[in-house]
């Protein structure tokens, strides 16, 4: 994208009135993602975020590719799978600013297997593409065929042979933070595909208060979303649902 089109992308998206805004969370992190962009442009501390569940962090991502919009930013890009990780690093090469962890994100650490699909398979378009993203640690419908695509899908019968369990190391998140040191959050996204509440559990908002927070909720039974709401609105958020997804804004 050249500077001239990202600039007006930052200018029009700082111009959205508020009615327009209250229609749809992810347009309240438009403006919020695009203040930032032109804060970064005067200097200032550098806007870091970090992305636990990152994949390669452009498919079906409307947040993460800001970080190539936002002058200096800096990210923790927390992926656990080998596959999506050459695909981030191609995607954010400058190692200096986007620090890749190879890791899932558990409540001790060690080791855990993960579901997920042959990389052989994706790269052939053997599988549809959306699956590049839809690794776990749980068992998800779409990981466990039940519901995946309707009651009765027969689809998962031609998907499932592509189904492997691979195992990853695994890191509490206060650890990745203080190894990385990062001392302050200024976007919190989580895309864990059913381990997301298990993730946001372990964020302690009142050190790191981040100014936005994304979490997909998808894939989460009614209690732990529960939670995640609980959580943001017990410290001041203002939460929004669109689609899948909890939009939280500081």
């Amino acid at each position: 994208m050249s500077s001239l089109s990202s600039f007006a992308r930052v200018l029009l998206s700082l111009g959205l009135p508020t009615r327009l805004l209250d229609r749809g969370p992810a347009l309240n992190g438009t403006k919020f993602l695009a203040k930032a962009a032109l804060r970064a442009s005067f200097g200032g501390r550098p806007f870091q975020m970090v992305n636990v569940g990152a994949c390669d962090g452009a498919l079906f991502d409307d947040v993460t590719p800001w970080l190539h919009r936002i002058a200096g930013a800096r990210a923790m890009l927390v992926e656990p799978i080998p596959y999506n990780q050459k695909r981030l690093r191609a995607n954010y090469p400058d190692a200096s600013r986007f620090v890749i962890e190879p890791v899932a994100v558990t409540k001790t650490k060690g080791t855990i297997t993960v579901h997920t699909f042959d990389a052989a398979a994706l790269e052939a378009g053997t599988l549809p593409i959306e699956f590049i993203g839809c690794s776990s640690v749980t068992e998800t419908n779409l990981m466990s065929g039940k519901n995946a695509w309707g009651e009765a899908d027969a689809n998962f019968n031609k998907f499932a042979p592509h189904l492997k369990d691979i195992e990853v190391p695994s890191e509490t998140l206060q650890a990745l933070l203080d190894r990385n040191g990062i001392s302050y959050i200024d976007a919190f996204l989580v895309d864990c595909e059913g381990a997301d509440w298990m993730v946001f559990e372990q964020l302690d908002l009142g050190r790191y208060r981040p100014g936005m927070i994304k979490i997909e909720v998808g894939a989460l039974p009614a209690a732990e979303i529960g939670q995640v709401v609980v959580k943001l609105k017990t410290a001041g958020y203002q939460v929004g649902f669109q689609a899948e997804d909890i939009w939280a804004f500081a």
